[in-house]
């Protein structure tokens, strides 16, 4: 079982940040929500818009919540603006019943940077390198990779590319072709892949693609790939979405989301699912049902364990439906 990781001070905590968000947060608030000594869940808005339903949603994410440290990170505002924007977060906090720590303010997040202490005597302390943090570094080991600011972030499932149309006439020949075994065949190749980490190529994108719009119960047993990796199952979904259009596009970004919400990366899974959104507008016979449940767990806060559930029930039905024996859940899964 993995030691957990030891936050000392303000400084060490502010630099986790990034490695908590998955990108380095600018012009924002970031609530940072502890039960006892243990980090229960973070939240970040833009700065100036946090308002009272984003505050009590962040609040009710979690029933264990004990206390909550105001983190504003800004540049080119005036230290009465900051310190405006701080009081008001912390009025709201305390009006919806929380108990806030501290409140500290900072222009960037970056090793070097000064923070200051915001409701005491304006202390102020140093910002450590995030990425020699324990924090960062754990990040790194476990394979994420952090965006340089939340452009990079949105970047990451854009379309790059597209499947050729030789690609698609042969998966859907060899959908007719393999018959039952079709989707067998991919969720296994996908597993593959994940365990892996390697990249897919065009013809597989045709193929999931294909799959993931015409059997739903397939869709579900690959969300069973979460269980393997959540983060390499995300990129690998992310790549595969990258060549896809409309409805495939769609679904496969959806999946992708799916991925990095249970992997604990809530803006990336809202970065994808933004992304899904925007496709979908474009092409309304899009399904778009499980992309909406998906959306308002998001956004009320669902936890991810709650979530990662979706995952064992995919290992069952690959293992029942289709004869792919994934990965059982482990007692930590959830």
């Amino acid at each position: 079982m993995t030691e957990p990781i030891k936050i000392d001070n303000t400084g060490e905590m502010i630099a986790a940040i990034p490695a908590m968000l998955g990108f380095v947060p600018s012009q924002s608030v970031v609530l940072v929500f502890l039960a006892g000594n243990r980090l229960s869940h973070i939240a970040r808005m833009d700065f100036g818009e946090m308002d009272h339903l984003l505050v009590t949603a962040a609040i009710s994410r979690s029933n264990d919540t004990e206390g909550v440290y105001v983190i504003v990170i800004a540049d080119n505002r005036t230290f009465h603006q900051v310190l405006d924007e701080s009081e008001r977060v912390i009025a709201m906090l305390l009006g919806a019943g929380a108990d806030v720590w501290g409140s500290f303010y900072t222009p960037s997040i970056r090793g070097g940077e000064t923070w200051t202490d915001m409701r005491g005597l304006f202390e102020t302390g140093t910002i450590p390198d995030p990425t020699t943090t324990q924090v960062g570094a754990a990040t790194v080991l476990n394979g994420r990779t952090i965006a340089r600011d939340r452009s990079e972030l949105t970047a990451r499932y854009r379309r790059k590319d597209s499947v050729t149309v030789t690609d698609r006439r042969r998966a859907r020949v060899a959908k007719e072709t393999m018959g039952e075994e079709f989707a067998s065949s991919i969720i296994r190749e996908l597993a593959e892949l994940v365990s892996t980490r390697t990249t897919p190529d065009s013809a597989l994108a045709a193929r999931v693609g294909l799959l993931l719009t015409t059997d739903i119960h397939a869709r579900d047993a690959i969300l069973g790939l979460a269980v393997i990796d959540p983060n390499v199952a995300s990129e690998t979904m992310e790549a595969i979405a990258s060549k896809l259009r409309t409805r495939e596009r769609v679904a496969a970004l959806t999946v992708a989301g799916f991925f990095a919400y249970v992997n604990f990366q809530g803006p990336a899974a809202g970065s994808a699912f933004t992304a899904a959104r925007e496709e979908a507008t474009q092409h309304p016979l899009c399904d778009t049902r499980m992309l909406g449940l998906l959306e308002q767990a998001l956004t009320a806060g669902l936890h991810p364990t709650m979530i990662r559930k979706l995952a064992g029930t995919g290992v069952r039905i690959a293992r029942e439906k289709f004869r792919v024996e994934l990965p059982a859940p482990s007692d930590a899964w959830i």
